[in-house]
């Protein structure tokens, strides 16, 4: 009895064998694809008799070659001596498009979006018939209502007669957009800030014409005020009448105060640790505080900002900031303390203009001599940065500039004029990436023994001119120490070449130098090295020889961080 037993509940329990393996022989590439998705869709149990698996495969490659637009193929099957199943299909005849009457009615009849879908469709008399194409132009009209607001779209008619005898199909495709809705009430839900503030961040208003692209826009925008951890901005599609839709923007405030830590290594500075404090939302009006640390051997430096954000808190907005530096580093010792005020807006294209008004006290030494300077500085900044890909683009561009002033007329103890300008490119094809970069700077006024330490130029290292040290190309004083500069020009170009998934090689050329009057030798600096690519940006490994580094002419430069 209990073997009997023991049977009846192996033959009742499902057991599944492996997945069949199949061979499809079709020539067409995308047919074949297609078809073999749908014979492995399959599964079949353990005891599954060949009959009943042809029977049923034959039936997949049916469905999957009338999805093609085959209507008479011939299917033969047959197993290797690998206990393969092979398909051999001869594709017969392909189902061509007899009549098409494809029709868009209603208040989006003429909107370019739906044109432009009607122009590209793949459903003319004539064409190869396929379903998915039928599918796809049917999609698009459906995703197109839901994006611009025909939320009363449908289609009228919808049908595909099929004539095996004259081997065609006639399509008749009626769709009706009804009515564009508008953007009703705009409901901001938080208490933490002024809901104008927030409204001020979309790119409509109320009686818009509806575009859930825009929606999805707000989103990100609200969400680069760093004042929110949840965001949820959704159209009230239960309650829509009159072709208005109302939206409900629910907010809920990132916690009171939040920190961060962190940590980097580079040749430029060596170790770096970084520490920063944020009370996100001081008040309604969406004022915010920031404090930052940031320790190396050679530089520490800490600051705190308050800022007052305008009509717009991302791009409109004034920093108003006090901090201390000091840094040690070659033959440059400075300490530096600093307050100011600077008015940030945006311009249409990306660009980032900003002015300030920045009083500064340093007291330091360079070279062999010392000195205390008081400054007040107007001055301005413009920089935009373009770029697709993320941490590690693909594409971009970024350019700044600034202009800063001193003058004995407003109190400074220094009649200057400094300018500078930083230009990088990117652009890469395939495996293949090219990198460059042009910085330029000129000091124009008192004689550079006047002009205070850390306002003075010098060149090389991982982000200058690779091959010779952090700041060490200057021109040198009476002592044989570094003077500082008062003109900058390096520029570099890159190679990339991608030879695995995250790896990249590269070769370079840096030029450039830091001068006085521009008798200085140009220092030229050539190597190679290695890119990693991380989820905190590429890290960078370069061999580089300084032409004119006599002492040390090989110099191993690390870095980390995005290429622009």
């Amino acid at each position: 009895m209990f073997r009997i037993l023991i049977f009846a509940l192996a033959l009742l329990t499902p057991t599944f064998a492996n997945a069949i393996e199949y061979v499809v022989n079709i020539d067409d590439k995308a047919i074949r694809n297609n078809v073999e998705q749908y014979l492995q869709a399959q599964t079949f149990s353990e005891n599954t008799r060949q009959r009943r698996i042809r029977r049923e495969s034959r039936e997949q490659t049916t469905n999957a070659l009338r999805a093609m637009g085959y209507y008479k193929s011939t299917i033969k099957f047959e197993e290797d001596d690998k206990q393969r199943l092979v398909v051999n299909v001869d594709l017969g005849e392909p189902l061509l498009i007899g009549e098409s009457n494809v029709i868009v009615k209603g208040a989006g009849a003429q909107a370019p979006e739906v044109l432009s879908i009607l122009q590209n469709n793949q459903l003319e008399p004539n064409q190869l018939f396929s379903h998915q194409a039928y599918d796809k132009l049917k999609s698009e009209l459906s995703r197109l209502s839901v994006r611009y607001g025909y939320f009363d779209a449908g289609f009228e008619v919808s049908e595909v007669k099929v004539s095996l005898a004259r081997n065609t199909a006639d399509i008749n495709l009626v769709y009706l957009t009804g009515e564009r809705y508008t953007f009703g009430n705009i409901e901001v839900q938080t208490e933490d800030v002024n809901p104008a503030m927030i409204l001020d961040l979309a790119e409509f208003k109320t009686g818009d014409a509806f575009d859930s692209v825009k929606l999805g826009e707000f989103s990100q925008q609200i969400s680069e005020t760093d004042y929110f951890k949840s965001i949820s901005v959704r159209p009230l599609m239960e309650s829509r009448e009159q072709q208005k839709v109302d939206i409900e923007v629910g907010l809920v405030r990132k916690e009171k105060n939040s920190y961060e830590l962190g940590a980097g290594v580079s040749t430029d500075v060596g170790v770096r640790a970084s520490a920063k404090w944020t009370r996100p939302i001081v008040n309604s009006n969406g004022h915010s505080i920031t404090s930052e640390l940031e320790l190396s051997l050679p530089k520490q430096q800490v600051y705190a900002s308050y800022r007052i954000p305008h009509e717009n808190p991302i791009d409109d907005f004034t920093d108003l900031q006090i901090g201390y530096v000091r840094e040690d580093k070659n033959d440059t010792k400075s300490t530096k303390y600093v307050a100011s005020g600077t008015r940030n807006w945006r311009w249409d294209g990306d660009w980032y203009p900003s002015l300030f008004l920045r009083f500064q006290r340093e007291d330091y030494i360079q070279g062999s001599t010392s000195d205390s300077k008081d400054l007040i500085i107007p001055g301005g900044n413009i920089s935009r940065l373009r770029s697709r890909g993320g941490l590690d683009p693909n594409w971009g561009d970024n350019i700044q500039a600034s202009a800063e002033f001193s003058n004995s007329l407003w109190a400074s103890d220094v009649d200057f004029v400094r300018l500078t300008t930083v230009n990088k490119i990117l652009r890469s094809t395939n495996k293949h990436r090219f990198v460059g970069r042009l910085e330029l700077g000129g000091i124009f006024g008192d004689p550079i023994e006047d002009i205070p330490a850390s306002m003075r130029f010098f060149a090389g290292g991982d982000q200058s001119i690779r091959g010779y040290g952090h700041k060490t190309i200057s021109p040198l004083d009476e002592s044989g120490q570094l003077l500082g500069a008062s003109y900058l020009a390096t520029s570099t170009i890159e190679y990339n070449y991608q030879f695995l998934d995250k790896w990249r090689a590269a070769i370079f050329v840096d030029a450039g130098t830091a001068t006085n009057d521009f008798t200085d030798p140009i220092s030229i600096g050539t190597g190679v090295g290695v890119r990693w690519i991380t989820p905190v940006g590429p890290l960078r490994l370069d061999f580089a020889y300084g032409h004119q580094n006599p002492d040390s002419p090989w110099q191993i430069h690390f870095s980390i961080g995005p290429d622009l």
